[in-house]
């Protein structure tokens, strides 16, 4: 089974696609995200990389790692991390803990109670399952 890789004959969009951080990631270098850093989603990566001065193998490395970072599972348990919620009120009165019903192209998708949010697994914190007490 071969892993997906970001490549720089990929355009923005198809790498959109393939992983929802990779908005993420070029944010992370101030592509994308203004007028003066605004970048096409039908330019290559690699045309991203010279058109802005971006070293080509740290762009690559950087969205790469994307599929490196620690998962969740369909199933777990999480919460919200507090620096969300603070910043997010309509999160004050959903509950503490969700669950993870799905995950594609990198993002999952939690629900806490009615409410269902999609994110990152940096978006979510995964609760700790607490031994049962001996009886």
């Amino acid at each position: 089974m071969s892993q997906q890789q970001f490549s720089p004959e990929m355009t923005v969009d198809q790498a959109f696609q393939l992983h929802a951080g990779a908005r993420r990631v070029f944010a992370r270098f101030h592509l994308g995200g203004c007028s003066n850093c605004a970048i096409s989603e039908s330019h290559t990566i690699g045309a991203v990389s010279e058109d802005y001065g971006i070293p080509l193998p740290m762009l690559l490395e950087s969205l790469n790692a994307l599929f490196d970072e620690g998962g969740l599972a369909v199933g777990d348990k999480v919460r919200i991390p507090d620096e969300i919620r603070a910043k997010v009120p309509q999160l004050a009165n959903v509950p503490e803990i969700g669950e993870i019903t799905s995950f594609e192209s990198g993002a999952y998708t939690a629900e806490f109670g009615d409410v269902r949010l999609q994110g990152l697994a940096e978006d979510f914190t995964p609760v700790e399952a607490t031994a049962s007490p001996a009886m």
